[in-house]
């Protein structure tokens, strides 16, 4: 084999093998963006320091150091959360999050261990789903609006 050969081999594989690396670390920060069902961390959300903003999201999608920044249609919000306070399974499709009625129990229980809490947020590699505590109805599953 030539050398020149050999380093368009080298190149070849090396950019497959970067490739592969980033679209695997992209599914593995945020899983719902896979189909099927996967387990996500579960939040409080601060009520008095979320809110809505203008400006655009940091870097790493963040409005500062411990603000996560999301958009839930057409506002922009900086998130402020607590947790982890727990674990559930949740499945992405057609722009909605879905948490199947066996977990929502769970979410009731976390809601419960934290009576200030009145939104749970769902987190993948940032927020993927703000859950109104009120819409929490054991033995029914809950769908909410994805966050992009």
């Amino acid at each position: 084999m030539t050398k020149r050969r050999k380093l368009v081999w080298t190149a070849a594989i090396l950019t497959a093998a970067v490739a592969g690396a980033g679209v695997g670390t992209a599914v593995w920060a945020d899983p719902l963006k896979l189909p099927g069902s996967h387990t996500v961390e579960v939040y409080a959300q601060d009520d008095e320091l979320t809110g809505e903003t203008q400006r655009d999201p940091g870097l790493f999608r963040m409005c500062d150091a411990d603000t996560y920044y999301a958009e839930e249609g057409d506002r922009k919000l900086c998130i402020v959360l607590s947790g982890p306070l727990g674990e559930v399974e949740a499945q992405r499709k057609d722009g909605k999050v879905t948490v199947a009625a066996g977990d929502v129990a769970g979410l009731e229980r976390i809601a419960a261990a934290n009576p200030g809490a009145t939104t749970l947020v769902l987190m993948g590699s940032g927020p993927s789903a703000r859950i109104p505590v009120t819409s929490l109805v054991e033995g029914q599953p809950v769908t909410v609006p994805a966050l992009r």
